[in-house]
């Protein structure tokens, strides 16, 4: 897991993978004219934007998810969204098993998890090994975001 923001990424790019500096750049370009909600073409299946607006979900109605195709990088664009955070150890069990087409498995959160308080410029990768509950807070309130998908095969060159 990655946790950043755009306004230090001007110094933090140079220790990131190709990949995610492409995600991040492609981010500075689709949040420079605010976009509509939907699917923002980057590089096809291998690396796309959704552009989501939301309510926020307080912390008892979230379940967590993991990929194994795709990373994640969320971006918030408005509001303040928290998102918990646990490694994958193995011997977690799924409460509904890993979908291929959807490229999700989802788990009930961990004792161990972490929150992240994302506030608008914020950005956070997360890879397979990573289990995340996006989509909360505190309180119910709207939020707006977008999640950059990178396929895995990216990162295999």
């Amino acid at each position: 897991m990655i946790l950043g923001s755009l306004a230090t990424w001007k110094d933090d790019h140079k220790f990131e993978h190709k990949a995610i500096i492409e995600a991040i750049e492609a981010i500075q370009g689709i949040v420079s004219d605010p976009p509509s909600p939907g699917r923002v073409e980057i590089r096809g299946d291998e690396m796309y934007a959704s552009v989501m607006e939301l309510e926020a979900k307080p912390f008892a109605e979230q379940v967590a998810e993991k990929h194994e195709a795709y990373i994640d990088v969320h971006y918030l664009i408005e509001g303040e969204e928290i998102i918990g955070w646990s490694p994958a150890e193995g011997g977690e069990q799924p409460v509904q098993s890993y979908d291929e087409e959807g490229d999700y498995a989802l788990y009930q959160p961990s004792d161990k998890e972490v929150k992240l308080a994302m506030k608008p410029g914020m950005f956070a990768v997360f890879f397979p090994h990573d289990i995340h509950r996006p989509g909360m807070a505190e309180q119910p309130a709207a939020i707006r975001k977008l999640v950059v998908k990178i396929h895995v095969n990216m990162f295999k060159s």
